[in-house]
């Protein structure tokens, strides 16, 4: 089941997701014009005039705005258990 929040940070992310994939097809196929689908949605995510931006740019500033949606996946690093050496014995002992 999903938490509060949860589904609007996918949908968040879904919309982000598609007008990059449709930017990154446009640069991918050397096109240099903005269909009007598009430059309406970058608009709608609060991207001024997208027609007179390069589509290599227009892909930096989504791929910006998605990186707050993303999950940060913390790897918790274990600690080793150091050993001390006795100097009065030369035994190891853990700690």
């Amino acid at each position: 089941m999903l938490h509060p929040g949860e589904s609007e940070r996918r949908g968040g992310l879904r919309r982000l997701d598609d007008i990059l994939e449709s930017l990154e097809q446009l640069n991918l196929h050397d096109k240099t014009e903005l269909p009007d689908h598009v430059a309406e949605a970058l608009v709608m995510l609060g991207i001024e005039q997208p027609h007179s931006i390069a589509i290599p740019q227009l892909i930096e500033r989504v791929w910006a705005m998605q990186q707050p949606y993303l999950i940060t996946i913390v790897v918790e690093r274990r600690r080793r258990r150091r050993r001390k050496v006795s100097t009065e014995t030369g035994a190891t002992e853990a700690h």
